[in-house]
């Protein structure tokens, strides 16, 4: 008994301290009365932020550059929710940084959630300048860390004059100052034709080492001489820009500038220049005949050849319906074909209608004029071994033609017939009078066809539409040939031999492509031979006919040269100028726009013959072929409206 009362004395204290012990907890965390009432008292105090720095630079570090600086901070009752910190030179701080924390002004604070930055440490150009970093942080009960700070030193030079280029201009070209040497169109806008007025530019800074490189900013602006600040071409403030493209220019001279500042905002000792010439096209001026017709006689050995003032007032006489038409004809009047006079026509008539090449270069010009949506008809002999319209500036066509041009010409000499391509356009012939009394050279002694010799065909490119077929005079005739008359070859060069005994070479009847040979008869000797072998041999350095055969023949005289031969065969009539374009004309449409149509940005139309010497007798219309189809292309280079 006495024990179980022990026991239960001893339980009893136990619930005793236990009850203590939570009263005494509950009073501790509430500080109530009671431990179910309200509790009341003091909470614990927030602890403040820490903050440090998490990378070199080191205490009295020197840059020459702008260092990106690092720091973290911690907070051991929340979390650090931004940092601030301060650049200060002020001599001040530079003698006692401790005591200068509480002067900090405000505003040169700079508050911010990421834990680095690139600090500029700014200084004067080739001075030496110490700086204070200051360097504190809040917590999420905004409040402030204890202010750390760290002493560094800052050199600086200022970053070298920027080099600019005009964008035409090769990489080589980049210099502190340019001047582009020729006028520059404008228009309005950029299209895919007109690329706009483009300069590059670039800089480099003095303080740049081998692992890092200063990074430079630019400013630019754009002035029309004289003291015209066209605000439209001014940046806002500095960027990373190092290209411009300008459109929307009026008429004027120009000049363009490009400062460049470093990451210690200090300017280059000066802007880079670059002047210009701008021409806006007016196109107020309906139609320009660009005559570049050679003068002088037998320029090129086919005799006389018209006076380029004759063929001029030709085309004058065709387009008089238009009115205010303007006739050039270089270079003999003078008159450089310069942007500012090319710009102010609708559409450029260029011709030049003798064999002999232009004497003029104006590739680069009427480049340019096309692409800022001129329209351009080109019309005679421009078109050979000419970059422009083949594979250089607009790769519309590609000529047959190649250096030198006279072989080609006498070689291919069978244009008789302009046979269209495009409906309601007439088809025109040559007029045999004009070309009998200009020369009897243009017809070859081996020729009774009258016909133009030196006219062109065209590869055409992509989009190209047909205008004219070249027709040769051969159109007409027939490839079967009986009883026509050839000749015993002798020996003449290492190439072809003798007679034998038993076999020969015979020349057949010149300029023949032959197919087959039926027949060689030697009618003199009473024997037809038989043929060995033939080849169409125009290739051939030296040879003046177009095939050769071997034939044997029994045993028994030598064929003679005085012998008459006899041949029966078949060759091919048509020249291979047959049914090949000679004129086309195209039409540049621009990429469409979503919702928007086709836009129209130049038309060209180029003509290998020339116009002085066909026919343009009146017809029963009332008006001559060549006349009709003169005003049809007029018509076609006006619509407004794309095709």
């Amino acid at each position: 008994m006495a024990e179980q009362a022990a026991n239960r004395r001893g339980s009893a204290e136990l619930k005793t301290a236990i009850l203590a012990f939570l009263i005494v907890i509950a009073t501790l965390i509430g500080g109530c009365d009671s431990f179910f009432g309200n509790m009341e008292g003091d909470m614990s105090a927030n602890q403040l932020p820490i903050v440090e720095f998490a990378n070199v630079p080191a205490e009295r570090d020197t840059f020459s550059y702008a260092p990106v600086i690092y720091w973290k901070g911690r907070d051991i009752d929340g979390f650090v929710e931004k940092y601030a910190y301060a650049d200060v030179i002020d001599s001040a701080a530079l003698l006692d940084p401790v005591y200068y924390i509480d002067f900090i002004p405000e505003e040169t604070w700079v508050e911010t959630e990421a834990t680095s930055d690139t600090v500029y440490l700014l200084t004067e150009t080739g001075e030496v300048t110490e700086h204070v970093f200051y360097l504190k942080c809040f917590d999420d009960k905004e409040a402030e860390s204890e202010v750390i700070f760290r002493s560094f030193y800052r050199s600086n030079q200022p970053p070298y004059v920027p080099l600019i280029k005009w964008w035409e201009d090769a990489d080589t070209s980049y210099h502190h100052d340019i001047s582009v040497p020729d006028t520059l169109y404008c228009l309005d806008e950029i299209t895919d034709t007109w690329p706009g007025l483009g300069f590059s530019w670039k800089s480099s800074d003095p303080d740049d080492r081998d692992l890092y490189t200063i990074p430079l900013q630019f400013r630019y602006y754009l002035e029309k001489v004289p003291h015209d600040t066209i605000w439209q071409w001014v940046s806002q403030g500095w960027s990373n820009t190092q290209e411009i493209q300008f459109a929307d220019l009026e008429t004027g001279h120009y000049v363009f500038t490009v400062w460049a500042r470093d990451d210690g905002l200090e300017l280059s000792e000066r802007p880079a220049t670059a002047t210009f010439d701008v021409y806006k096209p007016s196109f107020e001026q309906p139609l320009l005949l660009l005559n570049i017709t050679r003068e002088g006689d037998d320029l090129t050995g086919f005799g006389n050849v018209i006076p380029g003032t004759q063929i001029g007032e030709l085309y004058q006489q065709l387009s008089r319906y238009i009115g205010n038409v303007e006739y050039v004809h270089m270079p003999d009047e003078g008159i450089e074909p310069w942007k500012s006079f090319l710009g102010r026509f609708r559409l450029i008539l260029l011709f030049s209608e003798n064999y002999d090449r232009p004497n003029v270069d104006l590739e680069a010009q009427i480049g340019d004029y096309v692409r800022i949506g001129g329209r351009l008809w080109v019309i005679g002999c421009f078109l050979r071994r000419n970059e422009f319209i083949g594979h250089g500036t607009l790769n519309l066509a590609k000529s047959s033609f190649t250096d030198p041009p006279a072989p080609s010409i006498r070689r291919q000499p069978d244009f008789m017939r302009a046979t269209p391509g495009v409906e309601g356009m007439p088809s025109l012939d040559i007029d045999t009078s004009k070309i009998a009394a200009v020369n009897g050279a243009l017809y070859p002694r081996f020729w009774d066809y009258p016909f133009l010799p030196g006219v062109d065909i065209m590869a055409t490119g992509e989009g190209a539409e047909t205008v004219y077929y070249f027709t040769s005079y051969t159109d007409t005739l027939s490839g079967d040939v009986t009883d026509d008359l050839a000749e015993v070859k002798v020996f003449a060069d290492t190439v072809y031999y003798p007679p034998t005994p038993v076999d020969c070479i015979v020349r057949m009847p010149i300029n023949r492509r032959i197919l087959s040979i039926y027949r060689v008869e030697n009618t003199t000797r009473g024997v037809i031979g038989e043929v060995q072998s033939w080849a169409n041999n125009s290739w051939h350095a030296g040879t003046d006919f177009a095939a050769i055969v071997r034939v044997s023949y029994p045993y028994g005289e030598p064929w003679s040269v005085e012998d008459t031969i006899r041949v029966d065969y078949r060759y091919q009539p048509t020249s291979e100028m047959h049914l090949r374009p000679c004129a086309i004309r195209y039409e540049k449409l621009s990429s469409p726009a979503e919702g928007q149509g086709l836009e129209l940005r130049y038309r060209v139309a180029i003509f290998t013959f020339p116009l002085y010497y066909l026919d343009n007798s009146v017809t029963a219309d009332g008006e001559g072929r060549v006349t009709t189809m003169f005003h049809n292309m007029l018509d076609w280079f006006y619509q407004m409206e794309a095709h």
